[in-house]
């Protein structure tokens, strides 16, 4: 009995071990990874909270398959378009070169001020609205707001005026004439950094902002460094 209590002992104590390396390696390969994206995009200003998931850590490596990644930033300043609560997510990740992640995923905020910047509207207050962005200027003195919708298309979203509403009536985009709405119709702005394999899947409005998602397949991660 001695012999077998001294034996689990034993045991216990390097699963105990086994434990903490794995975790000591998983940590370091999560702080590498978060200093290569920080240098590979200059936008980042600090390192983003990496969190390699799946358990354990070095099984995955020697079976040459990351189950999953998430990457998170509170802010990120890409090619002058500011983001906000950027979260990556990235599945079935090769642990070898080339780095192919079979799937990927990204979510983001951009807010009202932002979008405003990116779509040129100076001297326009930006904001959101019931799931709709409004853009409020002064005509007459009276305030003229112009009420915009989002879509996702390919690697950009387009911002569509739908009505405009001055001194209380409002009048619908498709109520006014093709020479004044035409001008309005299609303004867009892209999302930079995207990798070549990702695409928007949507973009919607919410209190904060326009909240974006991406996605692709077959990533290949390495082609980024």
């Amino acid at each position: 009995m001695r012999k077998v209590v001294v034996t689990l002992v034993v045991l216990a104590a390097l699963v105990g071990v086994a434990a903490v390396a794995d975790a000591v390696l998983r940590r370091q390969a999560e702080e590498r990874v978060a200093a290569e994206v920080q240098q590979a995009i200059p936008g980042v200003a600090e390192p983003p909270d990496v969190t390699i998931e799946g358990y354990p850590f070095v099984p995955q490596v020697l079976a040459g398959r990351l189950e999953s990644v998430r990457l998170s930033a509170p802010e990120a300043t890409v090619e002058g378009l500011r983001l906000e609560d950027v979260v990556v997510r990235v599945r079935g990740v090769a642990a070898q070169p080339p780095y192919v992640a079979e799937t990927a995923e990204m979510t983001a905020l951009a807010r009202p001020a932002d979008v405003a910047a990116v779509l040129g509207l100076e001297g326009m207050e930006l904001a959101a609205r019931d799931g709709e962005l409004v853009a409020r200027a002064e005509v007459l003195g009276l305030p003229l707001d112009a009420l915009l919708a989002v879509r996702a298309e390919g690697r950009d979203v387009l911002v569509d005026v739908t009505a405009f509403e001055l001194g209380g009536f409002r009048v619908e985009s498709t109520d006014l004439p093709a020479a004044i709405t035409g001008q309005l119709q299609d303004l867009r702005f892209a999302i930079p950094g995207l990798p070549a394999e990702m695409v928007l899947t949507g973009a919607e409005v919410t209190d904060d902002g326009v909240r974006l998602a991406a996605g692709g397949t077959n990533l290949d991660l390495g082609a980024a460094r």
